[in-house]
């Protein structure tokens, strides 16, 4: 009997799953979960996730967080089945990051040591099964965004200084993580480090996914530290203005930055 939590069986092209097939899903698995994770909990590396359940023939890993996290099992089946079903924009809780590690899958699907398809269920439900496409349609909602110079304002988390160097906000309006791509020059990382866990306003190139979502910030001119007013606070450019816009953010968003697509790229 199938355990509560998330679970994934990998169907080998052959008779068998190689050794190398099961690290590299296990792999890929795990940075999905970890990243999916973080957009629901904002807590980066904290959460443990632990094998509840393992069969082999085919493969079949339970995988269940320790602390019982539903939200985020809710989003990964939710955003797969979305995903895997041609959606043209990305899930809730599927920042340009996840869906990057999802886009990486199609490695799985190729080589000699390679996966027929992946199935994936949350609580023994509904299955929702990868195909070798799976790059493809990933692809598909990374490339049907568009970009405005401007701002976002955010608290800044989790600087990264390994290969481009970059760092997150969390976006006051959409409240989702929004990586930042700054210059390598020491200046520039001391004035990131200084910030850290600060409220800021990043001005640059932002990118947006097809529903006015954020998901990346890049060439970006100036960041500087916002002063948080310490009593009742006036809406402000990028706020919500109203119960009902905030109960739906990113139909507002959309219906608000598509307006601005005339001064943006396709």
């Amino acid at each position: 009997m199938t355990q509560a939590g998330l679970t994934f069986a990998i169907y080998p092209e052959g008779e068998s799953v190689s050794l190398t097939l099961f690290r590299k899903s296990i792999e890929d698995i795990h940075r999905l979960i970890t990243d999916v994770d973080y957009a629901v909990t904002r807590e980066k590396g904290l959460r443990r996730w632990v094998v509840s359940e393992l069969r082999s023939s085919i493969p079949t890993i339970t995988l269940t967080p320790l602390l019982g996290n539903e939200e985020t099992m809710e989003a990964i089946a939710k955003g797969l089945g979305l995903v895997a079903g041609g959606s043209s924009e990305p899930p809730a809780f599927f920042t340009e990051q996840a869906l990057e590690d999802l886009r990486r899958m199609r490695r799985l699907f190729t080589g000699r040591d390679r996966a027929r398809r992946l199935e994936f269920s949350r609580n023994g439900g509904e299955k929702t099964i990868l195909w070798k496409d799976i790059g493809e349609k990933v692809e598909k909602i990374l490339t049907g965004g568009y970009w405005n110079l401007g701002s976002l304002e955010g608290t800044l988390e989790a600087i990264n200084l390994h290969g481009s160097p970059m760092f997150t906000i969390w976006d006051r309006v959409s409240r989702a993580p929004v990586r930042c791509f700054f210059p390598s020059e020491v200046a520039w990382k001391q004035r990131v480090k200084d910030l850290l866990e600060k409220r800021i306003l990043v001005s640059g190139k932002v990118n947006y996914f097809r529903n006015g979502v954020p998901r990346s910030v890049s060439d970006i001119a100036q960041i500087d530290e916002v002063t948080v007013p310490s009593g009742p606070q006036k809406a402000t450019f990028g706020s919500i203005p109203s119960e009902e816009a905030s109960r739906d953010i990113v139909g507002f968003l959309h219906g608000i930055r598509e307006r601005r697509t005339g001064n943006a790229s396709p």
